[in-house]
């Protein structure tokens, strides 16, 4: 009959109690509740058979616990770290949840705000959040693009010279799509974000000077709605220009006081029938009169 495994008295009598582990002498001794360790000699005969086993000093039982909580150590903190980063990205989660909350309650209650939208890609679909998100007014289509920090940038609407909608085929189900503005140069664009690449230099496969309205929902709506926009603000920015030039025309009976100088050349044929042709369009849409279409065109022609 053996003896099971328990702190039993020493056997070399160096110490009080030893361990057996029910086949052999251990290294774990214990004096006074204090444990410790000593390795024995070889040759030190076992407990006999039936021997007493006393309850294991209470040091010795804490150190016996504390050995079986270390095997399991490095999975307790592999399972605690896991944990941590779990509630660091759900804390993360909820403030940038909450920002774009914020945003949209704003948009919604300014009045400038025609429309407002965000871009619903698979990528930030899974986390809840959008990292684009865009804004139409009455003249601008703006963007504010990124997660840990915003950019704001804009588009004015004259600059847009066409649209078009993109829509692949498991998008079309969920009407979602792409709205693609594209611009008279890529100048007028803004420098990055999701779904842009106004940079001249193209990015990510798409052609340059263009606008991406990047996976928002009721895209044909967003059509509709920026057509008339763009149109007014084309026409507006087309007065503006030309305005500008009937204001840079030297006015009918204006005679600036200058020195005599050798007389110019006349104009190039070429050069005098596109300076007829614009005061032509000039009063063609209102903005000249017939008396004085009539006199720049004599000055032109005298």
């Amino acid at each position: 009959m053996s003896t099971p495994a328990g702190w039993l008295p020493d056997p070399v009598t160096t110490h009080e109690l030893r361990y057996w582990d029910g086949a052999a002498w251990t290294e774990h001794v214990a004096d006074a509740g204090a444990s410790a360790t000593e390795p024995l000699a070889d040759g030190v005969q076992p407990p006999p058979p039936g021997a007493s086993v006393p309850p294991p000093p209470a040091a010795a039982a804490g150190a016996t616990a504390a050995g079986a909580a270390t095997k399991g150590s490095w999975k307790d903190k592999l399972k605690a770290v896991t944990e941590q980063g779990k509630a660091m990205a759900e804390q993360a989660k909820g403030q940038l949840a909450e920002q774009q909350a914020k945003r949209t309650s704003h948009w919604d209650d300014d009045p400038s705000t025609l429309w407002h939208g965000s871009s619903t890609n698979a990528a930030t679909s899974k986390i809840g959040v959008s990292t684009t998100h865009y804004r139409i007014t009455k003249d601008r289509l703006w963007v504010e693009s990124g997660l840990l920090g915003t950019r704001s940038e804009s588009v004015p609407l004259w600059s847009v010279k066409d649209m078009d909608l993109r829509q692949a085929v498991w998008q079309r189900g969920k009407d979602i799509g792409d709205v693609v503005l594209v611009l008279e140069d890529p100048a007028f664009g803004t420098t990055g974000g999701m779904g842009f690449d106004l940079t001249g230099a193209g990015e990510s496969g798409r052609a340059s000077g263009q606008v991406v309205l990047d996976n928002i929902e009721h895209p044909q709506q967003v059509i509709e709605l920026l057509q008339p926009l763009v149109s007014e603000a084309r026409r507006a920015k087309t007065i503006e220009r030309q305005s500008s030039y009937v204001h840079q025309m030297p006015m009918p009976g204006y005679a600036p006081q200058a020195p005599a100088a050798p007389q110019a050349p006349a104009a190039a044929p070429g050069d005098l029938a596109e300076q007829l042709r614009k005061l032509a369009v000039l009063r063609d849409e209102g903005i000249l009169t017939e008396e004085e279409f009539a006199a720049q065109k004599a000055k032109l022609l005298g």
